[in-house]
C-alpha cells in the first residue's frame, strides 16, 4: 500500500479539494521562509459507502502480561465473533520458548477468510494464546511488526493492516526511539508503506514513546483502550472500511528558485511526513499520505526560497500544491525595499496560520508537560502546562484545558498559572500523551477569498479581511 506497491485491487473513488492559505506579501531575502496552510478535503464518491470486506487483511497481535490474560482472551474473542464476512484475518498471541510470537489462528496457512463457522472457530482458539512469560526477556515490538510484515507479504490486499494490543509486556532495551539505528526504527524502516498499524494500549503500565514510534511511522491510530477492548476492536475495523484510498501522495511542485520544501500534517494528528523524489522531475516533492476516508486534514508547508533574482511587487508563483485531480497554487508578492509586511498589502491570505501555529504550540507544550511528569519534573511541567492553560484560554480551546486539567489545579488561565499536586497519578500522564495523539480537529478560519479594497475617505487599500482603514481608522 506504499508509493513503491500499489495496491492490486481496486480503490473506491474518492472526490479531493486542496487550498492553499499563505500571507501574500512577503520580505524578499536570499533565504526566505515562507509557511503555508494546505487543507485537503476528501468526500466520499459512487454509491458504497464501504470497502468490500474482501480488499482488507488484518492482523490482530495479543501481548499481555499474566495478571491480563482471561480478561484479554475473552475481549479478544468477543472482537473476532464481530469481524464482518469475507475479512482476511491471523490472530498472533503469546511467544514460544524463542521469543518469536505464535500464531493462534488459523491452525494451518497464515490467513483465515471470516464467516461464521470460521469466526467461531477462531473465537474458541484464544484460549491457547500464552501470556508473556516471567523471568523470559520481553519479545520486542520489533519482532511482532517483523511477524506482521512476513504475514502481509503473502496477502498483498490493497487495505492491509496491524491491530497490536499490548500492555506494555514486550518493551525491551530494543525499542529505543531516541537511536536512529535501533532494531525498531530499523523495522519500522521495512515494514513503511506496506501496512498501515494501530496500537490499542491496555492498562498503564506501558511507555508511550515506541507505541507512538509505530503509529506515526505506519499512518495508524494510538488508542487508549479498556479491558474489555472488543468494541475499540470493531470501531478500528469499521474505520478501515471507511478507507477510500489506502495511499495517495501529496504532490508539491516548485520554482527553481525554490530550494527546501517540508510538509507535515497538523490535523487531525501531527506528523511529519518524507518526501520522495523521482530523478526526472527535480523540482518535484511527493509526500506519500495514507488512509483517506471522507474527512478534511490539514498541512503546513514550508518553503525556503532565493528571491535575489526574482522581480518585487509582482504576483508569483512560487508552488502548486495537487492530491488527485485537485491542484492549488501558492502565490506571494516580493514587497519592494522599506514596505513593511502588512503596510498598504495588497493580498490577503494566512488567516488559518496564526490558529495553526498556536494550535502546534499548544500541542507541543501539552507533551512537554507529560513528559515532564513521568518521571517528576514539577517546574519544568507547571511552565509547559501553564502555556497550553494560557493559549487555551485566549484561543477557546477547551479539549486543551480538559487534558490539563486532569493532571494539574489550574490556578489562573489568564496568566497560564498551574500547581502540580504532591502525587501524580503516571497511568493519567501516559494515556494523556496517547491522547494528544490521536488528535483533536482544528476549527480554522476560513480562507481568504475576497478582493481588497480602498478606503471611501482616504483611498488606502485595505485587505479583503479588514475591518478598519489602517491609514486613517475608518470602520470599513
Amino acid at each position: 500500500m506504499g508509493a513503491t506497491e500499489p495496491s492490486p485491487a481496486r480503490r473506491l473513488p474518492v472526490g479531493l479539494k486542496v487550498s492553499v492559505d499563505v500571507r501574500r506579501d512577503q520580505q524578499p531575502h536570499h533565504d526566505a521562509r515562507i509557511d503555508a496552510h494546505v487543507r485537503i478535503k476528501a468526500v466520499a464518491v459512487g454509491p458504497s459507502d464501504e470497502v468490500p470486506a474482501v480488499e482488507l487483511a488484518v492482523v490482530l497481535a495479543l501481548d499481555v502480561a499474566a495478571e491480563r490474560r482471561e480478561a484479554a482472551v475473552a475481549a479478544l474473542a468477543a472482537a473476532l465473533r464481530a469481524l464482518p464476512d469475507g475479512l482476511s484475518f491471523t490472530v498472533l498471541g503469546g511467544a514460544d520458548a524463542s521469543g518469536a510470537p505464535t500464531g493462534c489462528y488459523p491452525l494451518r496457512g497464515g490467513w483465515a477468510l471470516a464467516g461464521t463457522a470460521e469466526k467461531r472457530r477462531a473465537a474458541f482458539s484464544t484460549g491457547r494464546i500464552a501470556p508473556a512469560a516471567a523471568g523470559r526477556p520481553p519479545t520486542g515490538y520489533p519482532v511482532w511488526l517483523a511477524a506482521a510484515r512476513e504475514l502481509f507479504d503473502e496477502r498483498p490486499l490493497p487495505v492491509r493492516h496491524l491491530l497490536l494490543i499490548t500492555d506494555g509486556s514486550s518493551h525491551d532495551g530494543t525499542d529505543d526511539t531516541d537511536l536512529a539505528d535501533s532494531a525498531l526504527r530499523s523495522e519500522l524502516g521495512r515494514c513503511a508503506g506496506r501496512f498501515t498499524a494501530d496500537v490499542l494500549a491496555v492498562g498503564s503500565d506501558w511507555d508511550p514513546a515506541p507505541l507512538l514510534a509505530v503509529t506515526d511511522r505506519l499512518h495508524g491510530r494510538p488508542v487508549v483502550a479498556p479491558r474489555r477492548f472488543g468494541p475499540a476492536v470493531t470501531e478500528a475495523v469499521q474505520r478501515l472500511r471507511r478507507v477510500r484510498s489506502p495511499e495517495l501522495p501529496v504532490s508539491v511542485n516548485v520554482r527553481p528558485a525554490v530550494r527546501e520544501v517540508t510538509l507535515t500534517q497538523t490535523a487531525p494528528r501531527r506528523q511529519a511526513l518524507e518526501a520522495v523524489h523521482r530523478a526526472d522531475e527535480p523540482r518535484r516533492f511527493d509526500f506519500p499520505t495514507h488512509q483517506w476516508e471522507p474527512g478534511t486534514r490539514d498541512y503546513l508547508l514550508t518553503l525556503r526560497a532565493d528571491a535575489s533574482t526574482d522581480p518585487l511587487g509582482v504576483l508569483l508563483q512560487l508552488a502548486t500544491v495537487s492530491i488527485g485531480d485537485s491542484t492549488a497554487s501558492l502565490l506571494v508578492h516580493w514587497l519592494p525595499p522599506g514596505v513593511a509586511v502588512g503596510a498598504g498589502a495588497t493580498g490577503g491570505g494566512g488567516a488559518s496560520l496564526q490558529a495553526m501555529n498556536v494550535d502546534t504550540q499548544m500541542r507541543i507544550a501539552l507533551d512537554r508537560g507529560y513528559l515532564a511528569l513521568d518521571p517528576l519534573n514539577r517546574g519544568e511541567a507547571e511552565r509547559q502546562f501553564g502555556l497550553a492553560v494560557r493559549l487555551a484560554h485566549k484561543f477557546s480551546t477547551d479539549w486543551v484545558l480538559d487534558q490539563a486539567g486532569e493532571v494539574v489545579e489550574i490556578v489562573d488561565r489568564t496568566r497560564g498559572v498551574v500547581r502540580v499536586g504532591p502525587a501524580v497519578d503516571r497511568g493519567t500522564v501516559r494515556r494523556g500523551r496517547l491522547h494528544i495523539a490521536s488528535g483533536h480537529l482544528l476549527e480554522l478560519p476560513g480562507h481568504s477569498t475576497g478582493k481588497p479594497a480602498n478606503c471611501p475617505d482616504c483611498g488606502h487599500l485595505a485587505g479583503p479581511r479588514a475591518t478598519y482603514c489602517i491609514s486613517c481608522g475608518r470602520r470599513l
